[in-house]
């Protein structure tokens, strides 16, 4: 039977997604090996589950070989939840709690067969899983907008524009469409459109593959402590002579002064737009200067690691063993207690209280 011209752009369009994943693929799997490669293959593996199982290719395949396919695709939304939580949060910390949505997604697939055909108990579960998955896709656009002024990365800043909530929103709607099209009965027009989204998304992840896994990788000072010294040995460690800019020593120097000398960073308030006027600077260089002279990513991390070392040498303090917690962390700049004990945790790995007993020696 030959093929209309929406079946022969259907099949153009997939076939040419799973060819750019398939070499995505290879080269991911090339050395070095690394978590975020394994993460961005994750992705890819799902996205191309998703292509085969939403054109019906998998029906029919033996059961061993198409469940794998069902499982990756409901696994997507959980795997770009794990993608955009790599992408865009500094002080991330794997969890095992980070494993649940994926291993509930995941296992749909199965819960779908062992329900023995009732149409009630697959629809129920079909709507678990679309609730699940569109929780996960509000929570990657929360956490693409929570931190969009404060970081400090020109081409981050760029994709939490439209990277984050662009698929975000995107995926939320092939979910609500799934959901009012529960049979399949889905428009051509619009099923070519969704491909024609995966298609683009897919090739500027093969574009862009090199310059993304730098993105991923962890800042190598997120756990560094911060005293009245070391922001000039900062800056020495992330630059090398060559890369060494003389004109921004007289804006260091500047910098130094007020975070040691005038401790700005007690305002819990202070944003990058306030400090750069304070110092007479463009926004654009101040960032720069952050990032690039002082290897930070975030600029609430950055002003983190004096609070927190302010914090420590109070928690250490015998003459201050009564002082609350609370009091502690509104004076070095935290609003309240909970941005305190994540950020302090996000740093040394341990609680206020447990650093507090351990320089203290209490039981």
């Amino acid at each position: 039977m030959p093929l209309n011209p929406e079946q022969t752009i259907d099949l153009l369009l997939r076939g040419a997604g799973l060819g750019l994943l398939s070499l995505l693929a290879l080269r991911l799997l090339q050395p070095p090996r690394s978590a975020n490669r394994l993460l961005c293959l994750g992705l890819g593996l799902c996205i191309g589950g998703y292509l085969i199982t939403s054109g019906g290719f998998d029906s029919q395949m033996p059961l061993l070989l198409r469940l794998p396919q069902l499982m990756l695709a409901t696994l997507a939304p959980a795997m770009f939840w794990l993608f955009a939580q790599a992408l865009f949060n500094d002080e991330l910390r794997w969890h095992w709690l980070h494993a649940l949505p994926p291993l509930l997604l995941g296992a749909m697939p199965l819960a779908w067969l062992l329900s023995l055909g009732d149409p009630d108990t697959r629809k129920g579960l079909e709507l678990s899983q679309h609730l699940l998955a569109s929780l996960l896709m509000i929570h990657v656009l929360w956490l693409t907008w929570r931190d969009h002024r404060s970081d400090l990365l020109p081409q981050r800043r760029v994709l939490r524009l439209w990277l984050g909530p662009g698929i975000g929103l995107y995926i939320l709607t092939v979910l609500t469409v799934e959901v009012i099209h529960p049979a399949g009965d889905v428009p051509g027009w619009l099923s070519l459109l969704n491909l024609l989204g995966i298609f683009l998304v897919t090739l500027w992840l093969s574009l862009r593959l090199e310059d993304l896994l730098e993105l991923l990788a962890p800042a190598h000072s997120k756990k560094t402590r911060v005293n009245a010294s070391s922001i000039f040995n900062l800056a020495a460690e992330n630059q090398t002579e060559k890369e060494k800019d003389s004109s921004d020593q007289p804006a260091l120097q500047r910098l130094h002064m007020a975070m040691q000398d005038e401790q700005l960073w007690r305002r819990e308030t202070l944003s990058v737009t306030e400090l750069a006027k304070h110092l007479g600077l463009a926004e654009y260089r101040l960032r720069r200067l952050i990032n690039g002279a002082l290897g930070q990513r975030n600029f609430n991390s950055y002003l983190n690691q004096f609070r927190i070392s302010a914090a420590c040498e109070q928690l250490a303090d015998p003459a201050r063993r009564r002082l609350p917690i609370l009091s502690i962390a509104l004076d070095v700049g935290f609003a309240s207690i909970g941005p305190f004990n994540r950020a302090f945790k996000a740093q040394l790995g341990i609680t206020p209280s447990e650093f507090r007993r351990e320089k203290l020696g209490e039981s």
